[in-house]
């Protein structure tokens, strides 16, 4: 699962500021999200561990879990590895 995820990080992290953005504000059309979720979302694209994004945006990790688990429900995925799947699949066919 972590080679998973760290490859889907990996072809993000490779992709120039522009796809970045697009894959951002692509997220905001794709599936209603708050914006407390769009920020979490964005800090997991970024590869950030659950502790990270508490810190990131001083929230509990607890919280940052149920946003997650929120952002998981809304897209209909189990992982971070299928999410940013997803996300990087739709980029491809826009």
């Amino acid at each position: 699962m972590l080679l998973k995820n760290h490859a889907y990080l990996a072809a993000y992290d490779s992709m120039s500021e522009n796809q970045q953005t697009a894959i951002l504000h692509q997220i905001k059309t794709l599936v209603p999200l708050t914006d407390r979720e769009q920020e979490v979302l964005q800090l997991i694209l970024f590869g950030k561990s659950n502790r990270e994004i508490a810190e990131t945006l001083f929230l509990s990790e607890s919280t940052i879990k149920t946003h997650t688990r929120n952002i998981f429900s809304k897209y209909d995925v189990r992982s971070r590895a299928e999410l940013i799947s997803i996300l990087l699949r739709n980029q491809s066919d826009s």
